[in-house]
């Protein structure tokens, strides 16, 4: 009996930090496969057009982001979390992550000499408004090099087009708060697909490249 009381707390401990450690390996790796099936499946989405060139649609769009919100029901991608304010002391509920969707191409007129490349439209999903992108918007990006993590920027090919797909989320441990130094804290993952087709970029005379012919409610960023 006394050895059980004395080992008994190390066990405890194993359990839980294996069950928290186990957990945030699985969370990261599912987060990281819908981030990587997002840009997918942006990439592969649009309608055929007599001129060959694929036009892509609002709803389609809208249709990537609910296959993402489905495949993270599990760990409540599209859901809310409680959370107080350290400034003010004041409890609510904010979501639990945020997806956003960028087009990246080249800036035209392209120089090949020195290579510059701009977001043409962003859309995104999730409740979580209080994440921002970390790699610009429609206004910010206009002429950049690249776009992604420092060092690991990727641009389109030339001529065309790619998907961008940031997605945040917060953590929160299942167990303990900070038992295994895993604390609440935002979970980052990117990823890019190049767009395999011919695309019609420039879209409808006064939109941003998207058409809208079902009349639904764009999934525009709050910063768009």
């Amino acid at each position: 009996m006394v050895e059980l009381a004395v080992s008994l707390p190390f066990f405890i401990g194993l359990t839980v930090g294996g069950i928290e450690i186990a957990n945030y390996a699985a969370l990261k790796m599912q987060l990281n496969q819908i981030t990587l099936h997002t840009a997918d499946g942006a990439a592969r989405i649009g309608s055929a057009t007599p001129n060959g060139h694929k036009t892509i649609s609002e709803a389609q769009i809208k249709d990537i982001f609910e296959g993402a919100k489905r495949e993270g029901a599990r760990i409540a991608l599209g859901g809310t979390h409680s959370y107080v304010d350290p400034a003010t002391g004041v409890q609510s509920n904010r979501g639990n992550a945020r997806i956003i969707l960028s087009s990246f191409e080249e800036v035209d007129p392209f120089n090949a000499d020195s290579p510059r490349y701009r977001i043409r439209w962003q859309r995104c999903t999730g409740s979580a408004n209080f994440y921002t992108s970390n790699y610009g918007t429609k206004a910010t990006a206009t002429s950049v090099t690249g776009i992604g993590p420092e060092n690991r920027q990727v641009t389109p090919p030339p001529g065309g087009s790619l998907m961008f797909v940031e997605l945040q989320y917060y953590f929160r441990p299942i167990i303990v708060n900070g038992f295994t130094r895993l604390t609440n804290h935002s979970i980052s993952q990117v990823a890019s697909m190049v767009v395999r087709e011919k695309r019609d970029l420039v879209g409808p005379t006064g939109s941003d490249g998207i058409y809208n012919a079902e009349n639904v409610t764009a999934a525009t960023c709050p910063w768009s």
